[in-house]
């Protein structure tokens, strides 16, 4: 009888094992060198055109998914997160904010050739009134709250985690930080700057149009740290999750590109007219995972094989990349595989195994988690609990009654002999 229950246990943990292969080889997708260095597909893209009169969305392949038509030189666009986009237009002299189908559900007038817009944290807006030589910050109400007067021509603008706004003042050639008192507390000179952004790590990215025809990152000093070139007028650049940059080219080309550190063009847009802004609408991954690695009553040195699953609860047609990033320390552990690529919602959930060879030390447990991350997204990871434990020295198989009965009475004596009989 034992030798059946033997043969059919082992029988059943190879038919798991074939069934986890199986389930693995089929949901795992390598992705190549190029798509690594290139957009994540499943993005979506949104574009200015200035004299297009249109704001677009694009998908990875260049595909119009989406569009705002009869505008009239819109100049910048963002896209909010209850889905609307709002707008910059130079011609009438406006900020919008439309619904996704086009319908206006705000907006602010009276402005000044607006050459840039962004919707702030607290749901107020900052504005580049351009040619009213101001940047204002409106609340809902359409009340100025905040405002830095006396610039020129402040082609772009941008609210810093500091509270700080960063300024590109186009007719003096110059990028600013100021305070919300209005105080310059940085600045750098660029020949015909058209537009600036932040970066994480402290440096600045700027854009020079005419001039230099090139996208710069300056320190904090304002030593230069990057450039791309172009022989075409550049009038956006946008620093990309995956480290690369995105940059219009607005006249000659007119197109848009994403160039990787060394300023190789890994993605392009061509076919439109006079881009003169784009941002990478990324679709969010949102990783999960499930499932628990416990062993018990486990020989030390034996090894031992579980399973843990890795999903994809994101927005639809994103793509998750994962990876291991810890694991206890106790045993050698081995888990197949430690990364996958391109998981979407529709996925089943991954399957990963996992073997671990216990330490060799008995009467012990131990007890720890396995941390898998987003590889794109640090702050977006999940844990596995993991225990295992080594048996005692298996207790002396007794039946005398008068032996239980002293132990149940008297539980603190015969140390001697229950330390023998493993107890």
């Amino acid at each position: 009888m034992k030798k059946i229950v033997v043969i059919l246990f082992f029988t059943l943990v190879l038919i798991g094992s074939a069934f986890a292969s199986a389930e693995l080889t089929s949901v795992m997708k390598q992705k190549s060198a190029a798509q690594r260095n290139s957009s994540q597909q499943g993005d979506t893209m949104l574009i200015t055109e200035r004299y297009g009169n249109r704001i677009i969305e694009v998908d990875s392949s260049g595909t119009v998914v989406w569009e705002k038509t009869g505008l009239n030189i819109p100049t910048d666009a963002e896209r909010l997160g209850n889905g609307n986009t709002l707008i910059a237009e130079e011609g009438n002299n406006r900020v919008i904010e439309v619904d996704s189908s086009g319908n206006i559900v705000w907006d602010y007038n009276g402005l000044n050739g607006p050459q840039d817009v962004e919707r702030l944290e607290k749901g107020n807006t900052l504005i580049s009134d351009t040619y009213s030589n101001r940047v204002i910050e409106v609340d809902n109400g359409s009340s100025v709250v905040w405002e830095k007067a006396g610039l020129y021509a402040p082609i772009d603008a941008e609210r810093l985690e500091n509270g700080n706004t960063l300024i590109v003042e186009f007719y003096i050639d110059r990028v600013i930080e100021v305070n919300s008192g209005g105080t310059i507390v940085w600045e750098t000179s660029v020949p015909t700057p058209v537009d600036a952004e932040r970066l994480g790590n402290g440096n600045t990215l700027i854009t020079d149009c005419y001039d230099g025809q090139r996208v710069i990152e300056v320190d904090s000093s304002g030593n230069l740290v990057w450039e791309y070139t172009s022989s075409n007028d550049l009038f956006d650049a946008e620093r990309l999750a995956n480290g690369n940059t995105l940059i219009t080219e607005f006249f000659s080309e007119s197109r848009v590109i994403e160039v990787d550190s060394s300023g190789t063009i890994v993605w392009e847009k061509t076919g439109l007219n006079t881009p003169v802004d784009a941002e990478r609408l990324s679709l969010q991954p949102d990783l999960s995972c499930g499932g628990r690695l416990s062993w018990t009553d486990v020989s030390p040195g034996s090894t031992v094989t579980g399973y843990f699953y890795v999903e994809n609860i994101g927005d639809p047609t994103s793509l998750l990349d994962w990876e291991i990033e810890s694991k206890p320390e106790w045993g050698t552990w081995t888990i197949t595989p430690e990364e996958g690529y391109d998981l979407t919602p529709e996925h089943e959930p991954y399957v990963v195994e996992v073997s671990v060879e216990a330490p060799d030390k008995k009467n012990s447990e131990f007890t720890g988690e396995v941390k898998i991350v987003n590889s794109e997204n640090s702050s977006d990871y999940c844990t596995i609990d993991a225990s295992l434990s080594t048996p005692k020295n298996k207790p002396f198989d007794f039946q005398f009654n008068l032996l239980s009965w002293l132990f149940e009475r008297f539980p603190h004596a015969f140390p001697i002999l229950r330390q023998l009989l493993g107890l």
